[in-house]
């Protein structure tokens, strides 16, 4: 037998921060809702861990011996690998098969209506883009599930075996989407995580092996506690821990408002496991999304790159030959003759000046091919403005660090943010909150606007916040000034010069502290 080792590990693992693992579908009021099982409660799938296990070691050598490869001499995995089951009300029950449950008692009711976060797409000044708005359902906060991994192998395979469980244990380890912005990070249950190892080879333990239930409710009577050295996987990654304190009031927005004010502070509740069992928290707590962190720290790391770059709004926007050819074209028709040099040069440059007092001198204003060329060339230059600002995409530092998108037309591949900011749940006393009023100016006459009085609601916290920011350090090998950026951006933050949270033109998300 080739393979006589049958490595298997359960484990019982607690959501950190809220899970968002989608099923595809779209709900009537949600965008993306989470996967569920037949009974309507949310589960992970084990193609999903499968995943995003083998991900976090695809720079392991062993990757493709483990989990197989496709192609003409591929072979199949040798990981198997379980849908994690929701933990039931007992606190002991998994969840699997079809079960006649109330999903209406207490802690099952929950799930009907899970918590949602609604998201915008930002554009490269700041501001929300056009019909980009989205929103996603999540599990719970403190949600538990179980699944198993089983390893065919040999002896030879106890070390590998180690590093799987070893990754599943390191604190970038994430699960489901949103990884980059807050969402996956899960703690395993030490106690009810355990792993055997059975020897086919010796007949009781092969005749164990075979008695085994598929079931993940079975007793681990004589399973191995798990040593997990959570350090292995982790030399990549570097942890800054900012703590702060905020110097007055702060908002991160809800998106809507309550009967006291328009606009109000997110807030969400979680699960609390207290002697064994689940409890959704009584009192909302504060909310810090990790995505309204990310944002900030992006677009600050982008001012600083560039500032040491030295690279300012327009420096390489050109006049493409087309358009020179285009502008002969458009004179042509209106009457007039002029020689364009047919290399290209910036739009602002000494040479682009020379030629619009060329066209100036014809006087072909007021002759309507012109006009509309004109204009077409106004637009050209503004979109080629925009398109080369060194921000977001375009800014090298913010791409090592936060990832890009796919590009096929260009044959770009795309790369995965190299940074998790988790969220932060902070305790909310609603007496800490202050409702400012304000009113709609009317540009024009500088005066109020009848009727656009609206309020907002803003809230303080007096304890420290402790944020922690992972990085890999792959993303500062590109550029030493990447590095150089991000630490002045979070320098920024504890100094209270970068603002954290929304309305932060108003004097909100003022936040001081220092870096450990």
């Amino acid at each position: 037998m080739k393979y006589n080792r049958r490595y298997i590990a359960r484990f019982t693992v607690e959501a950190e921060t809220p899970l968002s693992v989608g099923s595809g579908e779209k709900g009537i009021s949600t965008d993306r809702l989470v996967a569920k099982d037949a009974n309507g409660l949310p589960y992970i799938p084990g193609t999903s861990l499968a995943g995003v296990l083998r991900s976090s070691l695809s720079d392991m050598d062993f990757t493709n011996d483990v989990f197989g490869f496709g192609g003409e001499n591929g072979t199949g995995s040798r990981l198997i690998v379980s849908s994690a089951h929701l933990v039931g009300d007992d606190g002991k029950t998994v969840i699997e098969g079809l079960k006649n449950i109330d999903l209406d008692s207490e802690y099952y009711a929950y799930f009907k209506t899970l918590p949602e976060r609604d998201h915008v797409r930002i554009t490269d000044k700041g501001a929300a883009a056009e019909h980009a708005k989205f929103d996603e359902e999540l599990v719970h906060k403190g949600t538990r599930f179980v699944f198993e991994l089983e390893l065919v192998g040999d002896k030879n395979d106890k070390e590998i075996w180690s590093k799987l469980l070893n990754a599943l244990a390191s604190p970038v380890f994430r699960i489901g989407a949103g990884t980059r912005k807050g969402f996956g990070k899960f703690k395993i249950i030490k106690d009810s995580t355990k792993n055997k190892v059975f020897d086919l080879a010796t007949p009781n333990e092969l005749q164990a092996y075979l008695n085994k239930s598929s079931s993940l409710n079975e007793p681990m009577t004589g399973w191995d506690e798990i040593t997990f050295n959570t350090g292995e996987n982790n030399n990549n990654w570097t942890c800054y821990k900012l703590v702060i304190q905020p110097k007055n009031f702060f908002l991160f927005g809800a998106g809507f408002g309550d009967d006291d004010a328009d606009s109000k502070p997110k807030t969400e509740r979680y699960f609390e496991w207290r002697n064994g069992k689940p409890e959704l928290i009584k009192q909302d707590c504060l909310l810090m999304p990790g995505t309204s962190v990310k944002g900030a720290i992006a677009h600050r790391v982008a001012f600083y790159y560039n500032k040491e770059k030295g690279e300012t709004i327009g420096h390489s926007n050109k006049v493409s030959l087309a358009t020179q050819i285009n502008i002969e074209e458009a004179i042509s028709i209106a009457g007039k003759r002029i020689d364009i040099d047919s290399a290209a040069f910036p739009s602002g440059s000494d040479q682009w000046d020379a030629l619009e007092a060329q066209i100036n001198a014809l006087q072909v204003d007021g002759i309507a091919e012109w006009k509309e060329f004109k204009d077409a060339l106004d637009e050209e230059v503004l979109a080629k403005e925009i398109s080369s600002l060194p921000v977001g995409e375009n800014n090298e530092a913010v791409k090592a660090l936060f990832g890009y998108s796919k590009n096929s037309e260009q044959k770009i591949d795309g790369l995965r943010g190299r940074v998790i900011v988790n969220d932060i749940y902070l305790p909310y006393d609603v007496k800490n909150d202050k409702i400012f009023n304000h009113v709609k100016i009317d540009r024009f006459t500088n005066g109020t606007i009848d009727g656009a009085l609206f309020q907002e609601k803003a809230t303080q916290y007096k304890d420290n916040i402790i944020l922690d920011i992972w990085v890999d350090k792959a993303a500062f090998k590109q550029d030493d000034l990447i590095e150089k950026a991000f630490l002045s951006t979070l320098d920024d933050i504890t100094s209270g010069s970068l603002q954290l949270g929304g309305n932060s033109s108003k004097g909100h998300g003022v936040f001081t502290g220092a870096l450990k």
